[in-house]
């Protein structure tokens, strides 16, 4: 086996890497929704009064989420402008940007549904 073929594999081998630790990710998840689930289900069948499951996120993470995406998408925006790619850094830059803004807005809409 050349080099040549050698360099070939290598593109392969990080697309396993990714897709294994993505697997690894999930099944993790699936192991500890299972184990709530079972806790759930035993405590039931102790009669114990067992409260809705709230989402692990708040509205601070949603506004800490859109503020590091925005600062992102800001700063792609940045380099590729100083670098003189315009186009670049429109297509580019507004993507993060826009997912920044996306979260902020959901923020503010968060905090009026818990105001209420």
């Amino acid at each position: 086996m050349n080099f040549a073929e050698l360099g070939i594999l290598i593109p392969f081998a990080a697309l396993a890497l990714v897709g294994f630790i993505i697997w690894v990710g999930v099944q993790k998840e699936n192991h500890a929704r299972s184990l709530k689930h079972k806790e759930i289900m035993h405590a039931i069948d102790k009669g114990v009064d067992v409260p809705l499951v709230q989402s692990g996120n708040t509205p601070l993470d949603y506004l800490r989420k859109g503020i590091i995406w925005g600062v992102i998408g800001i700063l792609i925006i940045l380099g590729f402008t100083i670098e003189g790619d315009f186009d670049a850094a429109g297509i580019l830059g507004s993507i993060p940007f826009a997912i920044g803004v996306g979260y902020i807005v959901y923020y503010k809409y968060a905090i009026k549904e818990d105001k209420k």
